[in-house]
C-alpha cells in the first residue's frame, strides 16, 4: 500500500518536472524570438536611418550646391551692373563734355563697338580738333578694323578728320595711338584708275604736302584722303568705354 503511494508520488514528481523543463523550454523559445525579433526591428531601423541619413546628405549637398549656384550668379549680376554703370557714367561724361561745348544740332553722339564718337559740327585744322578731342579726355579716332569703316561710313554727311598723319616722316602713316597701319591691319585710301591713288601727297594742298588724313561721305568704302593739315574740316573724337 505505502508502496503504491510511493509511486504515486514518484511518477506526480516525474509529471511536475518534465512540466516545469517543458515551460522552461517554452519560455527560452519565447525569449530568443523575441530576441530574433528586436534584432531585425533594430537592423531595420538601422537601415532606415542610414537610409534617412543619406537622403539628408543628399539634400545638403543639393542646398549647397543651389546656395554656391546663386551665390555665382549675384557676383555675375553684381559685375555686370557694375559694368553697365560705369559704361552709362562715362556715356553722360562723355555727353555733357561735348554738349557744353557745341550747341548744334548737326552735332552727333554714338555708341559702337565698346568705343563713343563724337561727330563735330564744327570745322577745325587737324591740330585745333586733335586738341579739342584731347581736351575731352578722347582723341580723332583711330580706324582698325573693316566693321568699324562701314559704322563710320554710314554717319557721314560730310569730310572729317581722322587720327592719321605722316608728320613725323613722309609716307609713314601713324595713328594717334602710335600704331601703323601695318599694325592695325586696315587701310581705306581712295583709289584712282588713271591718275595716281591716295595719299598722293598733292603740292596744291600746300607748301608743306598733305600730310594728314580726312575720310570723306561716300558709297566707295575707300573714302580716305591725305590733305593740308591746315585746312578746315570736322572732325571724329573717339573715347574707349
Amino acid at each position: 500500500m505505502d508502496s503504491i503511494y510511493e509511486n504515486t508520488d514518484f511518477k506526480l514528481s516525474t509529471v511536475s518536472s518534465d512540466e516545469n523543463q517543458s515551460q522552461h523550454k517554452g519560455n527560452q523559445v519565447t525569449s530568443s524570438k523575441r530576441t530574433k525579433v528586436l534584432l531585425i526591428v533594430l537592423g531595420v531601423s538601422l537601415v532606415l536611418a542610414l537610409g534617412g541619413l543619406s537622403v539628408l546628405g543628399f539634400m545638403y549637398v543639393r542646398v549647397l550646391m543651389q546656395l554656391s549656384s546663386q551665390e555665382t550668379n549675384s557676383t555675375i549680376m553684381v559685375r555686370e551692373l557694375t559694368g553697365n554703370y560705369t559704361r552709362v557714367r562715362e556715356q553722360l561724361f562723355f555727353y555733357k563734355a561735348f554738349t557744353a561745348q557745341s550747341l548744334n544740332s548737326d552735332m552727333k553722339l554714338r555708341d559702337w563697338g565698346g568705343k563713343l564718337y563724337f561727330f563735330s559740327s564744327e570745322k577745325l585744322t587737324w591740330s585745333s580738333s586733335r586738341a579739342f578731342c584731347v581736351s575731352k579726355g578722347a582723341d580723332l579716332v583711330t580706324i582698325t578694323s573693316l566693321p568699324e569703316q562701314i559704322f563710320l561710313l554710314s554717319e557721314l554727311k560730310d569730310y572729317y578728320w581722322i587720327g592719321l598723319n605722316d608728320l613725323q616722316t613722309e609716307g609713314n602713316w601713324v595713328w594717334v595711338n602710335n600704331q601703323t597701319l601695318t599694325e592695325t591691319g586696315v587701310q581705306f585710301w581712295y583709289q584712282r584708275v588713271s591718275q595716281k591713288s591716295e595719299p598722293d601727297n598733292w603740292s596744291g594742298g600746300g607748301p608743306n604736302g598733305e600730310n594728314c588724313a580726312v575720310m570723306a561721305n561716300s558709297s566707295n568704302l575707300n573714302s580716305w584722303f591725305d590733305v593740308s593739315c591746315n585746312s578746315m574740316y570736322k572732325f571724329i573724337c573717339e573715347k574707349k568705354c
